[in-house]
């Protein structure tokens, strides 16, 4: 398991459950936990399946976003749906986590203002996993 995010007031993990050589993918239970004074939500997503292209397209993706002064980059699942994302204007950087279950009927959204100088650390934590790829 790694954080991707790992702050005061989120959580974000991913705790590796499968892969497929057939299509090169791996599937990850992500663990969301927010927590705030008086509040705090928790959520997880049993086996999002990623394809390992999105993850190296991802990484390759943010490493570019930390160069620029603003974008956004997206992390899809292998049915095409965004499961979270980074949008980075000057030193502010909104992070957003999207739940949907597999017909879309439920839809869940998570965002949190932060700062752009967080997605360094972010990058280190996902060139951290080992890939086997």
């Amino acid at each position: 398991m790694f954080h991707l995010i790992r702050d005061n007031e989120v959580e974000v993990t991913f705790d590796m459950v499968g892969v497929e050589d057939h299509l090169p993918s791996v599937a990850f239970d992500i663990g969301i936990t927010s927590s705030m004074p008086f509040q705090k939500a928790q959520i997880k997503i049993k086996e999002c399946w990623f394809s390992c292209s999105a993850i190296d397209e991802f990484e390759k993706a943010l490493k570019s976003l930390i160069k620029t002064e603003e974008g956004k980059v997206v992390l899809l699942n292998l049915s095409e749906y965004p499961i979270i994302s980074f949008s980075k204007s000057g030193s502010v950087m909104i992070t957003e986590l999207f739940i949907s279950d597999t017909f879309g009927l439920v839809k869940l959204s998570l965002k949190v203002d932060g700062y752009s100088s967080e997605l360094p650390l972010i990058l280190e934590r996902l060139q951290g996993f080992e890939k086997w790829w």
